[in-house]
């Protein structure tokens, strides 16, 4: 008589418990942004299209090679976008998306950071994301070239553009976005309607959970609401009290 199987063990159970508990909180978050008129763009974005002015501007900072979400905006809303990003290998495939779809693209070759000034970059040979921090997971392991950039605030960033406010921000930093947001003041933050964030308390030993969780409650402090499908990617809707500057 053959061996009948042997039964699934203990283990097993609680992992496929864990596993379809996540998967119904997911679920149930994705229905709550739903009813929120919030929507997701792969590969990790939120937005608000509800929220987004006629001919929206977007200022997209850490933007990588492809620009994804630029391009997003423009094709969906004819976005006017800033794409903000220092690394070097990424200037030639940002400037044939600046041919390709002017006048609605612009490459912004700036960091953008707590503090104005040369800072020095770290850029991976192999990965896409570089960073201004020593200690991220990819500066650490990855064969780096480094070089200096100029790095601005996100007020200082908007004046250089000469937008009084923009319809969304985008910070895709690689860790940098916890200096940035802790020394931000309310009313620099109030210039942005929608503010999306990618934190890397993943990717960078300093921070953990706790800081990506100060700086959400932070931002929440000063007027906007916070939604989020991950704990890592968190999207800001300015609440109606937090009036724009400018």
């Amino acid at each position: 008589m053959p061996n009948a199987p042997a039964p699934a063990s203990p283990t097993l159970f609680a992992r496929g418990a864990r596993f379809l508990r996540r998967v119904a909180a997911k679920a149930l978050r994705v229905r709550r942004l739903k009813r929120a008129g919030i929507e997701y763009l792969a590969p990790n974005y939120l937005f608000a299209p509800g929220r987004l002015g006629e001919a929206p501007v977007v200022v997209d900072c850490g933007c990588g090679s492809e620009a994804e979400f630029s391009i997003a905006m423009i094709e969906r809303y004819g976005a006017r976008a800033f794409a903000v990003d220092p690394t070097k290998k990424h200037h030639a495939a940002l400037a044939r998306l600046e041919e390709r779809y002017a006048p609605n693209f612009r490459h912004v070759p700036l960091a953008v950071w707590h503090a104005e000034g040369v800072v020095s970059f770290g850029e991976s040979v192999t990965n896409e994301s570089g960073s201004i921090l020593i200690d991220h997971a990819n500066l650490l392991v990855d064969e780096t070239v480094s070089y200096e950039v100029r790095a601005v605030t996100v007020a200082a960033l908007l004046d250089r553009l000469d937008l009084p406010s923009c319809d969304f921000l985008k910070l895709d930093l690689e860790g940098a976005e916890y200096d940035l947001l802790r020394h931000a003041s309310a009313g620099e933050l109030r210039r942005v309607e929608q503010l999306f964030v990618e934190f890397h308390d993943h990717a960078v030993a300093r921070y953990g959970v706790e800081d990506t969780l100060a700086v959400v409650e932070k931002v929440g402090a000063v007027g906007f609401q916070a939604w989020s499908l991950d704990d890592r990617t968190y999207l800001f809707l300015r609440l109606p009290g937090g009036a724009r500057q400018g």
